[in-house]
């Protein structure tokens, strides 16, 4: 029995081991897949949130570039408003001076670079003073000048004056300056983080080559500012990122691409990821970087962190996969010793229970005796031992045959176990014998006891068909004495008294003297 039980603690533990075995690798394959999957969404959505970072500050730009364009437009245009209220005053005041008003008007400091201006004499039809923005104009037509100036500046004013005619323009290249000069203040002043930042090519030629552009503003490089480009210049990997960058931005007017550029205040070339595009009223191509150092740098310190979790993690399930793998094997051994403890025990009661009568047999007797002879010599504790025996047993047997006999020996032991405390204990001694031991039972008190029993089976009937047949039995009673040596000595008087009863007629009961 040991070495089966062995046995099966060996293959217990190994079923668990194996089980433990797969699931750690199991947990580790799967581990591995969501680490590596993790890593490569981190990366995508990392460089995604980067793309839009970069477009967005781009795109931040250029509206920032339409709102200060918007701004100075609104101011100078009530500049312009104001001009014209002047006007009116001055020719109001005096018609034969307003021409010297308006000219005085217009060559105040702070109107020479704001205003392309004509005025006109109607009457002669000749211009008496003009201020343009190109040269050139001289000698051309008037329609042909007032053409170019409106075609040129979208904000203009007309206004007749008697013989005279005043025509001022905002000058949009004047806007365009102001505009710009404020964009590049806002750029280089600046900052982002990971040494990210903001410059400005201005586009010359569309075809590219030599010159085909100029460095506008590059915070980075603020001595090249103002220097003409090439697309043939090249990167230390020898792509071409000017080129690159000009085919995107005519094709699709924007491109993210890659090319290899010094760090801001270093002179360290690294990777760049650049973000460009084209705002076309300038010819400007606005472009924001950032470093791929610094984006994997980002990208390793998320995964740095992640794989801390993942490897807590894994340990707590190791330490869970542990303490369950012990927790199993306490609660396998507790079972297998709950099923043997009840297997022993329902054994014990086969082994110990007569299988006719269902009552314990003489080998669960010799046992009880055994137990309570040790207590009476203990303690002195009383114990009647009481033997009965069917009367006239064959004769049942013979002439009714041995289930008549079998029935009558159930049917006794369920009177005598009706009958009796629950202190007491009824056995089947042999054939048709029974031994009841009675716990406590006083001598003086067991002859009115087992005569009560005598009459209740002697009142039981049985029979085949229509006969009818009654049965009585004879009892022998003994006690423990203090110069018994063990319990047989007991047993050996109840014989004894048991005989005397059958000598004395049957259905009787002798108590041993």
């Amino acid at each position: 029995m040991d070495s089966i039980r062995k046995k099966f603690y060996i293959y217990i533990l190994l079923f668990i081991i194996i089980i433990c075995s797969i699931s750690i690798f199991i947990f580790v394959y799967s581990i591995k897949n969501v680490e590596s999957i993790y890593e490569k969404n981190v990366q995508e959505n990392i460089y995604s949130l980067k793309k839009g970072f970069l477009k967005d500050t781009v795109n931040n730009v250029i509206s920032l570039i339409e709102q200060a364009r918007e701004q100075n437009i609104n101011q100078y245009a009530l500049l312009a408003d104001n001009a014209s209220k002047a006007f009116h005053e001055y020719y109001k005041l005096d018609p034969d001076k307003f021409p010297d008003l308006a000219i005085d008007h217009f060559n105040q400091d702070d109107m020479r670079e704001i205003f392309e201006v004509i005025i006109i004499d109607n009457s002669q039809n000749e211009i008496i003073y003009e201020r343009l923005a190109h040269p050139m104009d001289a000698g051309v037509l008037i329609k042909d000048k007032l053409g170019r100036i409106k075609s040129e500046n979208p904000f203009y004013y007309e206004k007749t004056y008697g013989i005279y005619t005043v025509f001022y323009a905002i000058r949009m290249t004047f806007i365009d300056e102001l505009t710009k000069k404020h964009i590049a203040y806002v750029i280089h002043n600046s900052t982002f983080e990971d040494d990210a930042y903001i410059w400005v090519n201005e586009v010359i030629d569309y075809n590219g080559g030599e010159n085909y552009a100029i460095r506008r503003i590059h915070p980075n490089l603020k001595d090249t500012e103002g220097s003409y480009l090439s697309t043939e210049t090249r990167d230390i990997k020898g792509n071409k990122p000017y080129l690159t960058e000009l085919e995107g931005v005519k094709d699709n007017g924007e491109i993210f691409f890659k090319y290899y550029f010094k760090r801001m205040n270093s002179k360290e070339i690294s990777e760049k990821l650049t973000y460009s595009k084209l705002y076309k009223e300038y010819d400007w191509i606005i472009a924001m970087g950032i470093h791929v150092d610094d984006i994997k740098a980002y990208i390793n310190k998320v995964s740095s962190h992640s794989q801390k979790v993942i490897t807590d993690m894994f340990f707590y399930i190791l330490l869970i996969i542990f303490l369950m793998f012990i927790s199993g094997y306490l609660w396998l051994t507790r079972l297998e010793k709950w099923y043997y403890q009840n297997s022993n025990k329902a054994l014990k009661e086969e082994i110990n229970l007569d299988p006719l009568i269902k009552i314990y047999n003489r080998r669960a007797a010799q046992a009880k005796l055994g137990a309570i002879f040790d207590s009476f010599k203990r303690n002195g504790s009383i114990y009647a031992i009481i033997i009965y025996d069917v009367d006239n047993f064959k004769s049942i047997n013979d002439t009714y045959g041995h289930d008549a006999g079998d029935a009558v020996l159930i049917n006794i032991a369920k009177i005598i176990n009706s009958n009796i405390r629950s202190t007491d204990s009824l056995y089947r001694w042999g054939g048709e014998e029974f031994l009841l031991i009675c716990e406590g039972m006083k001598k003086e008190h067991v002859m009115d006891f087992t005569q009560k029993l005598l009459e209740t089976i002697e009142q039981a009937e049985y029979g085949q068909g229509e006969e009818r047949y009654g049965v009585t039995v004879s009892i022998g009673i003994s006690f423990f004495e203090p110069s018994d040596i063990d319990y047989n000595a007991a047993i050996k008087r109840a014989d004894t008294a048991l005989y005397d009863a059958k000598k004395s007629g049957k259905n009787c009961a002798c108590l041993c003297k």
